[in-house]
């Protein structure tokens, strides 16, 4: 709900919600608590005036007695009782309110912090109420953003203009001001208000400003004077001492004719400014006030827009049209045209058709539109107060409609080709109504209250959408293929798919009580869906004999329903409260938990082999017996526990046949041989059976060649127009000596897909690195041999690895030198560039450092690193190798102040840089001495060389040029040692000998 907030609206909230501001809410021990949310509301926010006689404002009343939208549910969408305002916190703005709560009633109301104060603020309200499952009660809390508005008493506010403003609800505000249109003769009733407190409490109430264009001299200090700046926006506004207006009428327009008293060309687009100001005493009378705080400036705007209803007062049917390169728009009862060339057009009510043809331009189109049919071009954005809206070509960005629809019961939108954004029907008045329906084309997320309808009618147009948020939504993909994002549930429904050329990304069923229907009663359904989230309360329904579908990913869900003859695959864990029904079930052993009851389905398990004491499922304790489910190639024994029981494979029997993949594409030209075998793997087919194979398809396109076990499917030709014509059914069917078909025995059966041209995806498409001589394993998946080579030879070797269906696993091995890249490509396309790197290592110096002498650092690494120096302002030397430890001594060698890079395997680690005086010494491991001993330092100036310990006496003995020569005696115990340091740095350890 976007209001229209006066001076206010110059503060910039946070919508972030400060959760640390409320207390924990504590729970009695019969009494848990629960996080509920608030789903929808009566208002969003609040509009207060201060200086009156009551600063108080019962926010229990405006919040929750005051409509019927509030609504406050557990987060799986059970209704909350004993609904209360218990907190309020501040999230953002300014501090103007507090709360105060009468424990006696449970009523809540706002108190203003000040007489004085204006502004806006953000508080987050937490509410409370009761909720009961089971018996066990629940104390259920939620919170939700209102914004509070605080005028001064008789401040101006503007907004659209409402002609019932009298009868408006206290406490609530306007609109926000729509800029003008340029159209000459245009006009607009301001809506200018004075603000006031209600009679009892501190919620806003509005009455008309009385405004005059004079400044001075006026007789009523209650009035406001008036001023416009805009040159083609004219406002009449009394101008005397004594005579004011109500809701002046702006005209827009250029060039005024006196014979006619019309504008006879549009305004320009410009910025237009609406000044009010308060009235100060001037002697008897009053005039404008000079102070900045007494001005209200509404900052608005003539923008392009069309008003057709100015232009064609008397059409009730439009066109927008293409002539002589210029978008125009005509009305049918009206002579003369309008070019609307990349501007909003609006359009009256009563409106009942507008028609947009092929390569016209126009920015928006709003007002209402009765049938709006686009038949190409280009619609920047479409907003209707009512109408419906037909898509047939063109470009087409976001659609909102609201109102009532053309056709009661009808579609709000209905596309049918051509591309458009986001779709929104959530405001239509009916729920009945609130319905869109896509045959063809693409479109952006669509949000509806009512039905969702997917049809892919036409043969080479395939259908892609962004999410679908409804309570119905119904996916038939007839002649071509549909993408969606996403399916979302918002309410108590359905969600019904049939077809084989359906793929979505995710479902969502939102705690719904929400049907999830694979296949109707005229179509199959033939694919793979996500599992849908949050669908504990939701029903899984297989339809159709010939459906055939695979669940992808782990659900819980409350019931699973499968028809007869229909058969539905889960690749992951599933736990559910009852499964039912006379079709088949496929499942991994060990990923199934029943909650409540099953009852006449086959549960067939996907693994390749299985065996006596496999855990097939487990079920609540005395929720299954082990002669529930039907069993496929294999019997149950029940174990029982206390709360869940277990059921495990008795025995094996040969159950029918099975085929070594599923589905498959199969690109024109290729080939591909599949093979049958008996089922469960380990079992034996019976005496006398043999394998015959069939194939269910076009001739055209599909040829088979069977012996035996082996079956080969060639893909000869491929069907451009019907997508329907590029599938086929291979089966292999148990038939005994005598040439009857063994039907006490399950058929196995393979999807296949005839291609255009052969189809490789890589798993890897982004470039990455390998460490010289190990391996990276990439998968393609292809309906026939790929190609995958190197680009550059001797970086990377590249070898088939394994394969296994359609998918090959190539490696990739780093044989190059260190930083050697190469582009690894598949058919011939690049997909990436490999890089060799160096060996891992780390090391124990990462930061920047200066060294004064001698720094000795550590590197790790599984094989010896290669470590060198950017510059020769220090010397590398290797000290030592202790496991995968590697240590290494740089020594100052250049002026102070130089620096190095110290670059392990080409990748620099650090940078050293020299601090204080350079040296170099003779010695720089540690010794033992026996008796005295002579050193060496090669310094530009004179160093500071000291004995750590007394073990040992230092003495200067000479200088020759840099060169100074130190002596060092022992005196101490033997075995005593000190460090000998120059500069501060240690350069060795003598040890008394």
């Amino acid at each position: 709900m976007k209001k229209f907030a006066a001076k206010v609206l110059s503060f910039v909230l946070s919508s972030a919600l400060i959760l640390s501001s409320f207390p924990v809410v504590g729970a009695s021990a019969a009494v848990k608590s629960l996080t509920g949310v608030i789903s929808s509301t009566n208002q969003d926010s609040i509009y207060l005036v201060n200086g009156g006689a009551s600063n108080t404002a019962d926010l229990t009343d405006f919040l929750l007695n005051s409509g019927s939208d509030f609504l406050f549910e557990t987060k799986d969408h059970q209704m909350v009782s004993d609904e209360k305002i218990k907190e309020i916190a501040h999230v953002s703005g300014d501090r103007l309110v507090s709360l105060k709560v009468n424990k006696s009633n449970d009523t809540a109301s706002l108190k203003l912090k000040s007489n004085s104060a204006s502004g806006k603020e953000v508080i987050s309200v937490l509410y409370e109420g009761s909720y009961t499952d089971d018996g066990q009660d629940y104390t259920v809390t939620a919170r939700e953003n209102l914004t509070v508005y605080v005028y001064d008493k008789d401040q101006i506010v503007f907004g659209e203009y409402e002609a019932d403003f009298a009868s408006k609800k206290p406490g609530t505000g306007f609109s926000d001001f729509e800029t003008f249109a340029q159209t000459a003769n245009y006009t607009k009733t301001l809506g200018i208000y004075k603000a006031k407190p209600s009679a009892d409490s501190a919620l806003a109430v509005y009455e008309p400003a009385d405004l005059t264009a004079a400044t001075s001299g006026i007789t009523d200090k209650n009035a406001y004077s008036f001023s416009v700046t805009g040159n083609d926006v004219h406002i009449p506004v009394a101008d005397t001492a004594s005579a004011f207006t109500r809701f002046p009428t702006a005209t827009v327009g250029r060039a005024f004719s006196s014979e006619t008293n019309r504008y006879t060309q549009d305004a320009s687009t410009m910025n237009v400014s609406i000044t009010v100001k308060k009235l100060v005493a001037d002697g008897s009378t009053y005039k404008a006030s000079t102070s900045s705080s007494d001005a209200y400036t509404l900052k608005t705007k003539i923008e392009k827009k069309t008003d057709a209803a100015t232009l064609f007062p008397d059409s009730k049917v439009f066109t927008i049209k293409k002539t002589d390169g210029k978008t125009m728009l005509t009305g049918n009862a009206n002579s003369g045209t309008s070019n609307v060339t990349d501007s909003e057009v609006i359009f009256p009510k009563g409106t009942t058709s507008v028609y947009v043809e092929e390569k016209t331009n126009v920015k928006k189109i709003s007002g209402h539109v009765g049938n709006l049919q686009i038949n190409g071009g280009k619609v920047g954005s479409i907003d209707i107060e009512s109408g419906t809206v037909e898509v047939t070509d063109g470009t087409v960005g976001d659609i909102k409609t609201s109102g009532a629809t053309a056709t009661s019961g009808g579609e709000s939108v209905l596309v049918s080709g051509g591309k458009t954004g986001n779709i929104d029907v959530t405001d239509v008045t009916l729920d009945s109504d609130s319905n869109v329906t896509v045959n063809a084309g693409t479109t952006g997320a669509i949000d509806a209250g009512g039905t969702v309808t997917v049809r892919a009618n036409e043969s080479d147009t395939p259908v892609v959408m962004g999410k679908i948020t409804a309570q119905e939504i119904f996916l038939s993909s007839k002649e071509s293929k549909i993408t969606c994002a996403g399916l979302k549930s918002d309410a108590d429904g359905s969600i019904t798919l049939s077809g084989d050329s359906i793929g979505i990304n995710a479902i969502d069923l939102d705690f719904r009580e929400t049907s999830v229907y694979l296949g109707d009663d005229s179509d199959a359904f033939i694919g793979k869906i996500p599992a849908p989230a949050n669908a504990k309360n939701g029903t899984i329904y297989t339809q159709h004999e010939d459906t055939s579908a695979t669940v992808g990913g782990s659900v819980t869900v409350d019931t699973i329903s499968l028809d007869t003859d229909t058969t539905l695959a889960f690749d992951g864990m599933v736990t559910a409260d009852t499964i039912s029904g006379d079709g088949t079930m496929k499942i991994a052993a060990g990923n199934l938990y029943v909650t409540g009851s099953a009852s006449g389905v086959t549960l067939k398990l996907t693994d390749k082999t299985f065996a006596a004491g496999t855990t097939v499922f487990k079920a609540a304790a005395n929720a299954v017996d082990a002669d529930d489910f039907n069993t496929f190639g294999y019997t149950l024994a029940k174990t029982a526990g206390a709360a869940t029981d277990t059921f495990k494979i008795a025995s094996l029997s040969f159950a029918g046949l099975a085929i070594n993949k599923d589905t498959s594409s199969i690109a024109k030209g290729c080939s591909e041989t599949f093979t049958a075998a008996a089922y469960p793997a380990g079992t034996s087919l019976p005496d006398g059976g043999r394998i015959v194979w069939d194939i269910d398809g076009s001739n055209d396109i599909f040829e088979l060649t069977s012996s035996g076990a082996s079956a080969t499917v060639k893909v000869t030709g491929f069907d451009p127009v019907f997508a329907s014509e590029n599938k086929a059914t291979l089966t292999a069917t148990l038939y005994d000596a005598d040439g009857y078909e063994m039907d006490d025995y399950g058929t196995a059966q393979c999807t296949i897909t005839a291609l255009a041209e052969p189809t490789a995806v890589s798993d890897t498409n982004a470039d990455l690195s390998v460490e010289k001589g190990s391996s990276y394993i990439m998968k393609v998946t292809s309906s026939s041999v790929p190609s995958v080579v190197a680009g550059t030879g001797g970086v990377f070797t590249v070898a088939l690895y394994a394969k296994n269906g359609n998918e090959y696993f190539y490696k990739l091995t780093a044989v190059g030198p260190i930083g050697a890249a190469t582009g690894i490509y598949l058919n011939g396309n690049k997909l990436f560039v490999a890089t060799v790197k160096g060996y891992s290592f780390t090391s124990d110096t990462t930061m920047d450092l200066e060294v004064n002498g001698s720094y000795m650092f550590k590197i790790t690494s599984a094989a010896a690193p290669t470590v060198t120096v950017g510059t020769p302002c220090f010397k590398l030397a290797f000290v030592s190798k202790s496991g995968n430890d590697y240590f290494y001594r740089i020594t100052s060698a250049g002026a102070s102040g130089s620096a190095a890079g110290i670059y392990v395997n080409g990748t620099r680690i650090f940078v050293a840089t020299v601090k204080g005086n350079t040296f170099t010494s003779d010695t720089t491991m540690d010794l033992t001495v026996h008796g005295a001993y002579t050193f060496k330092i090669t310094s530009a100036t004179a160093p500071s060389v000291t004995v750590g310990t007394p073990c040992f006496k230092l003495a200067f003995v000479s200088k020759s040029g840099n060169d100074y020569y130190y002596k060092i005696t022992s005196a101490g115990a033997a075995d005593s040692a000190a460090g000998i340091y120059v500069n501060g740095t240690r350069i060795f350890v003598a040890t008394v000998g």
